[in-house]
């Protein structure tokens, strides 16, 4: 039976570590998901025999229910096995989520069924040079709002914070406040989004977060992102506010636009995952706007557990 239990900040460097090693790059690897999503999925993840486990209880929810493939470098059928022996001392099925096509592909091969992939789980990839630069016509309307916020705010700044900064966190809570307030219909997400926002702040450097405040030349928060690496140069953009008249003149294009190069320049981003749109058509044209260079697909199966 696997040791469950709700992950901790100090588990953070250890889940980052096999996240690395696995080359990971959908958004339910980044180790700040893992603690920042814990409560909305009661993720738990147990630490056995060399292997990293994940488990999610999605309330029902296609593809976010279940556990995540085994990550280490031993026995990977052993792996397998005390997942499978897990679940049937509980006498649960045993759901895989959040697959690769490769470790679809050899769940497949050990006895799993048909995978299946549902569209509102899959990541949308660009690379850093694509939101970075916004080149070529696809990307022009994109490029013009960015522009157009350097327009109506010049002389804006941009100041970002790899480690913890009270007064920097602040402003940056700021700009989810005014975002908060100025919403007409607040949905349950929303309140969840902005406890999630204040947790990334109160536990910054664990969670290895890095962060951007665009702020106009008068010293206003008008726009701010959040961010943490998911593996080598893959990066998750876990939130990204701007509000009011900063808003409507183009500030979320300009912040995405303007941390990218930072990622990129700075920190050696060579992929930025902007995460999924969980079959909300809204999030989906917001995603397919920025036109993804890959959209990474998640898929999730049953294996037997009468192995």
């Amino acid at each position: 039976m696997l040791d469950w239990r709700t992950p901790q900040t100090e588990d953070m460097q250890i889940i980052r570590e096999y996240m690395h090693k696995a080359g990971m790059r959908s958004s339910d690897a980044a180790a700040a998901n893992v603690f920042l999503l814990r409560e909305k999925y009661n993720t738990k993840i147990a630490l056995q025999d060399g292997f990293l486990f994940r488990k999610y209880s999605g309330k029902g929810m296609a593809g976010r229910d279940g556990l995540a493939f085994p990550l280490g470098d031993g026995d990977i059928a052993q792996a397998i096995r005390l997942a499978a022996e897990d679940r049937r001392e509980k006498n649960k099925e045993l759901q895989f989520i959040y697959l690769t096509e490769e470790q679809a592909g050899l769940l497949r091969k050990l006895g799993a069924d048909a995978p299946q992939t549902d569209p509102g789980n899959s990541d949308y990839l660009y690379t850093a040079e694509h939101l970075a630069e916004l080149s070529g016509r696809e990307n022009q309307k994109k490029r013009n709002r960015a522009n157009k916020f350097e327009r109506v705010f010049p002389d804006c700044r941009l100041e970002v914070r790899t480690g913890f900064d009270e007064d920097f966190c602040k402003d940056l809570v700021e700009v989810e406040e005014s975002w908060f307030d100025g919403q007409e219909e607040r949905v349950d997400s929303a309140f969840v989004e902005r406890e999630e926002i204040y947790e990334a702040c109160n536990h910054w450097d664990a969670l290895g977060i890095v962060g951007v405040v665009v702020y106009t030349k008068e010293g206003i928060p008008a726009a701010m992102s959040i961010a943490s690496e998911i593996s080598q140069g893959v990066y998750d953009i876990h939130f990204e506010k701007s509000y009011g008249e900063y808003a409507q003149d183009g500030g979320f294009a300009f912040v995405n636009r303007a941390f990218a190069k930072y990622l990129r320049d700075r920190l050696g981003a060579g992929w930025i995952n902007r995460e999924e749109d969980i079959g909300l058509e809204g999030l989906r044209r917001a995603k397919m706007a920025y036109n993804p260079d890959l959209l990474l697909n998640k898929y999730h199966c049953t294996f037997p557990t009468d192995l």
